[in-house]
């Protein structure tokens, strides 16, 4: 079903979306939210930060009920797995039955009280951020986020807690011995920790939240949260640049560059990064765009502590272009979100969407983003397209158009949803 919505989304460019549900390019999230959680669940940070919301939950004796249920599982964790390390994570997951009995409370509480309809109203929707999710009844829209949400935080304990794979092992896995006493060690503590902060809490998700972001904490793999709000901190000149441009002066709005990482510790931009850079700097000092995104994470090698996007920005200054016209997406670790994130921003920050953009970048890494082959992939990966290819204008640099499905959450990529 899924990959069924994703191609629709495909097909209609996002026209299947009614004019009251579309993303809002005016919508702010809630201030003072923490950020990588809020990436990863927004749902659970609106109803934990929304106080009518979270009085609401909290005084719903079926939602209590499993509140208790999962304290009590964790308090016996402590007293029952004791030197099997995988057994301490178990009893944070959301079983099927409980994912959906909450949906079904959630359905029927959506009915009964405006305050829920209004938050997929005023947030779920304008947001974009559960755009396959989407429903015209909000209570049955509502139900569907929280099943993404609760797949979200069962994957990451999974991953960070458990030990199990990730999508890609080389790069995001847990980085621990699975088992080992070291790793027992760990987990135990991690147990003994969210037990201390969530005892005397009523949220129904309070204690998997918790200790799904704790558990990714410490994995060292918390990193989308990594330079937020960034239109105030790294990106601010020129994200206040782009308020007076003229965008009619320019054949396109952005120049985007996708990420490459290092073989080594040492280097700290790869030998493709500097290609990349040098080829985007000849297509900006030609004036082809006021704009230039450098896209990439701390991906490669694993655990890397150079990011590709700053590294890369770095080098762009060096060559000479001027800080105010280079934007960067810090957190993208493949090719698939080196193209969504990079939509993500210009759809945040009020570029044209309704023109193409350009990429540029190395022959071979051009002729995939330009292939149906990454369309296909972004699809399986992220259940939609995130843009369409436009023309082709040479063997370095191609058109494309940013797709706002690119807001929807990926349920399953913590460090980068």
């Amino acid at each position: 079903m899924k990959t069924l919505i994703s191609f629709v989304l495909l097909l209609l460019g996002n026209t299947c979306l009614n004019a009251q549900t579309q993303p809002d390019r005016s919508y702010s999230w809630v201030e003072g939210i923490p950020v990588t959680q809020a990436k990863n669940v927004y749902l659970l940070t609106l109803m934990e930060e929304t106080q009518a919301v979270n009085e609401l939950l909290k005084s719903d004796q079926v939602l209590e009920d499993i509140a208790e249920i999962k304290k009590n599982e964790l308090a016996e964790s402590l007293v029952n797995c004791g030197k099997d390390g995988t057994c301490y994570p178990l009893t944070l997951l959301f079983t099927k039955e409980e994912v959906e009995k909450i949906a079904k409370r959630l359905h029927d509480l959506t009915t009964q009280n405006p305050i829920l309809s209004k938050l997929i109203k005023d947030h779920i929707a304008p947001s974009g951020m559960y755009q396959i999710q989407e429903e015209n009844d909000p209570a049955a829209w509502i139900a569907n986020a929280w099943r993404q949400d609760a797949n979200t935080l069962n994957h990451i304990i999974t991953v960070y807690a458990k030990g199990e794979k990730p999508n890609y092992p080389k790069i995001d896995s847990l980085g621990m011995n699975v088992p080992s006493s070291n790793y027992t060690a760990n987990i135990q503590a991690l147990n003994e920790l969210v037990y201390l902060k969530t005892q005397h809490s009523k949220l129904f998700f309070s204690t998997t939240l918790t200790y799904a972001m704790d558990a990714l904490e410490m994995a060292g793999m918390d990193r989308a949260g990594d330079f937020e709000p960034m239109h105030l901190t790294v990106n601010q000149l020129a994200y206040n640049r782009a308020k007076s441009i003229d965008w009619d002066d320019f054949d396109y709005p952005l120049i985007l560059i996708p990420g490459a990482g290092t073989d080594n510790y040492l280097d700290s931009i790869s030998a493709g990064g500097i290609l990349r850079c040098k080829l985007a700097f000849q297509a900006f000092q030609d004036g082809m765009a006021p704009f230039i995104i450098v896209s990439g994470g701390n991906v490669h090698p694993y655990k890397v502590q150079h990011n590709e996007a700053i590294e890369m920005k770095k080098y762009l200054l060096k060559l000479g272009a001027p800080e105010s016209a280079i934007l960067i997406d810090p957190h993208a670790r493949h090719t698939t979100t080196n193209m969504r994130n990079t939509a993500r921003i210009m759809f945040r920050y009020g570029f044209p969407i309704d023109r193409p953009s350009i990429t540029v970048t190395t022959p071979a890494q051009s002729n995939y983003i330009y292939s149906e082959v990454l369309q296909t992939r972004s699809i399986k990966e992220l259940g939609y397209s995130t843009y369409r290819n436009g023309k082709r204008l040479s063997a370095t640099i191609a058109e494309f158009y940013p797709l706002s499905s690119s807001l929807q959450i990926d349920a399953d990529e913590p460090l980068d949803p």
